[in-house]
């Protein structure tokens, strides 16, 4: 290393703590560098700037210092990334380092550019220092999100997965989980369906917030749901939580506001116990909180009084949590007048079409949402709202028991159920087990040369008061039985494997099988919904069959007025079965029993199978193959699509 004997007016310069260098001329030769800056990087003088470090013009230095040249103005980069020699971890291998550099024009006496002073400090223990920090942060930030989205999951799994689809009331009900996630409470709702005609509704709040508040509501609501089960005793069901309460502290001071609903007396019967009161809305737009019943917060050691209001046609009943009245910037008083404006106005100005959406549907929809974006939420918001409507009449259909009665019994069982609001995915259980039921008739029931005046089959409909649709099939004939081979013998399991109840009674006039399903009101807790499922009320009676292979594309119904069309296609794709083909389900409407034959019959399900099902997640066809037990793929894959390599 050379030495020096700077004079003392080059001593601040030599002996500076940052590192220094002087550039000079078009070329930035380096002319003169301190003690720092020869300590750190070794002694560059002689050499153009870019040649005495490389890495100064991969880093854009040699740029800039030249712009800096050629205009006069300084230049600082901040946090500057240099790879040079022996600074990383292996001796004489270049190495990592940070920097701050400031370049500065240096002047000639007639006062033109003549260089560029370059000035470094090694930031690098700083930047580390701050990677660590943001990985930190964002180790914490993922804990964070995680918490809160297992609470999400939990709360998801401790409130009730619907809302029973009852006769003579319409339900529906909208949860909003806070802003922040791990601070959400402890709000819960729930409703019953009871066999004597009664509609229990519940709305609770369990005292503080995160994981502790979340179990507790779903202890409380578990414990509410199954005691009113046993007899329909709302108050012994009160009574519960009393106990549990005074022997569970974090359960102590939890509200509850409970409404039996008689629609076919059109009365209802309420407590509040120290929880808001319910607003009654009328057909007309008019709206009332009911009073309050004087029941105290739970573990308080008083009594549960009820207080009993008519009800009207048309009526409609709100029952929320307090999160929607203690709203951030406004009073109390403040926002239990905006939620009785807002669900009055609603009730008012209701558009006749809702496009298959309830008017309770849309009140719990819109007023949550139109409440929560005037200064947000703090705490959890629930809400239950019920309408008091006209009963539905019950499904009759008499027709000859032939093929073509699948399409009819299809479409007036689509419009009956859709006349009670039935979830498409319900719907779709209903509809697959009618029509085995139906099908089983016109292939079983009747010898073969009955006529259509004898050979008859009746297919008749109820909503049962305890919230069950219960469909019944019934015919005049006597089974016959299923051939020995070839045969489909599935119709029966696969109807009972949709429904929740299936009972036969067979008599010398005549069999009827009876399916029950309990279906229920989704509610959401206010996530993104997926891709709505196919309906099957539109589009479901003929089967379009696209593609020559290796992909084939099934759309519309699959049942035994189509299996003929499908086998003999399957057949001319495969060449025999000889070629492997992908069957894709994606829009198939209806599987039935005689398609799924025909799937069988085409080897689906046996090793090296020239047949391979695709049936994408929450489809149709994927509900019925996992019942049926055949194995499917959920997508076609990569090389087998068009273009795919």
């Amino acid at each position: 290393m050379k030495h020096y004997r700077p004079e003392p007016a080059a001593a601040a310069f030599e002996y500076a703590t940052s590192a220094l260098a002087l550039a000079e001329g078009p070329e930035l030769v380096l002319t003169a560098q301190n003690f720092a800056a020869r300590t750190a990087y070794g002694d560059r003088t002689g050499l153009p700037l870019g040649a005495a470090f490389p890495s100064a013009v991969t880093s854009g230095v040699v740029e800039l210092a030249s712009e800096v040249y050629r205009t006069g103005s300084a230049q600082v980069r901040d946090e500057l990334r240099l790879e040079l020699p022996g600074a990383g971890p292996i001796p004489d291998l270049p190495g990592e380092v940070f920097v701050r550099l400031s370049l500065s024009p240096t002047l000639a006496a007639d006062g033109s550019v003549d260089g560029v002073l370059l000035e470094t400090s090694d930031v690098t223990a700083s930047v580390y220092a701050k990677r660590a920090a943001d990985a930190r942060s964002a180790d914490a930030k993922r804990g964070f999100d995680a918490a809160a989205d297992t609470l999400v999951v939990l709360q998801d799994a401790l409130l009730p997965e619907g809302l029973p689809v009852v006769p003579r009331l319409q339900l529906a009900a909208r949860y909003l989980l806070a802003e922040d996630g791990p601070t959400a409470g402890g709000d819960w709702f729930d409703a019953m369906a009871l066999a004597d005609g009664r509609t229990v509704l519940v709305v609770g709040d369990a005292v503080g917030h995160g994981v502790r508040a979340s179990v507790v509501m779903g202890e409380l609501r578990t414990l509410f749901e199954e005691r009113v089960r046993v007899d329909g005793d709302v108050l012994g069901a009160l009574d519960l939580l009393e106990r549990r309460a005074r022997r569970v502290a974090a359960a102590r001071a939890a509200t509850v506001c409970v409404a039996i609903v008689d629609a076919d007396r059109r009365a209802m019967r309420y407590c509040t116990a120290g929880h808001p009161p319910p607003l009654l809305v009328g057909e007309d737009g008019e709206a009332r909180y009911l009073p309050l019943t004087g029941g105290a917060p739970l573990g308080s050691g008083q009594p549960f009084p009820m207080a009993e209001v008519p009800l009207s046609p048309g009526d409609t009943l709100v029952l929320y949590s307090d999160g929607l009245v203690q709203r951030p910037g406004r009073s109390t008083g403040q926002n239990t007048l905006d939620l009785a404006q807002t669900v009055a106005r609603l009730v008012r100005a209701a558009p006749e079409d809702r496009c298959g959406e309830t008017l309770v549907e849309l009140i719990a929809r819109e007023t949550v949402e139109q409440l929560s974006q005037v200064g947000g939420v703090e705490d959890d918001v629930s809400l239950v709202a019920a309408q008091v409507v006209e009963p539905i009449p019950d499904l009759a259909m008499t027709m000859p028991a032939f093929p073509d009665a699948l399409r009819a019994v299809r479409h007036n069982v689509a419009d009956w159920l859709a006349s009670h609001h039935i979830d498409e995915l319900d719907e779709l259980a209903l509809q697959h087990a009618v029509g085995e039921l139906v099908s089983n008739v016109v292939e079983h029931a009747y010898p073969p040369d009955a006529d259509r005046d004898t050979a008859t089959v009746t297919v008749s409909g109820r909503l049962r008061p305890d919230g069950a649709v219960e469909l019944t099939v019934t015919d005049r004939g006597r089974w016959r039985p299923a051939p020995a081979a070839g045969g489909r013998g599935r119709g029966l399991a696969m109807a009972q494997g949709f429904a929740d109840e299936l009972e036969i009674s067979d008599r010398a006039e005549g069999t009827t099988v009876c399916v029950r399903h309990w279906p229920r009101v989704a509610v959401s807790l206010l996530t993104s919904s997926g891709p709505r499922r196919p309906s099957l009320r539109a589009g479901s009676d003929s089967l379009v069959v696209s593609g020559d292979g290796p992909v084939v594309a099934v759309s519309g119904a699959l049942d035994g007025r189509t299996a003929d069309e499908l086998r003999h296609r399957l057949g001319q794709v495969s060449r025999g079965g000889t070629k492997t083909v992908h069957l894709d389900l994606s829009d198939v409407l209806v599987l039935a029993s005689a398609g799924v034959q025909v799937l069988y019959e085409a080897g689906a399900g046996l090793p090296r199978s020239p047949l391979v099902l695709v049936a994408p997640a929450g489809s149709v066809a994927q509900h019925v193959l996992e019942l049926v037990q055949l194995p499917y793929l959920t997508q076609v894959p990569d090389d087998e699509t068009p273009g795919g390599s």
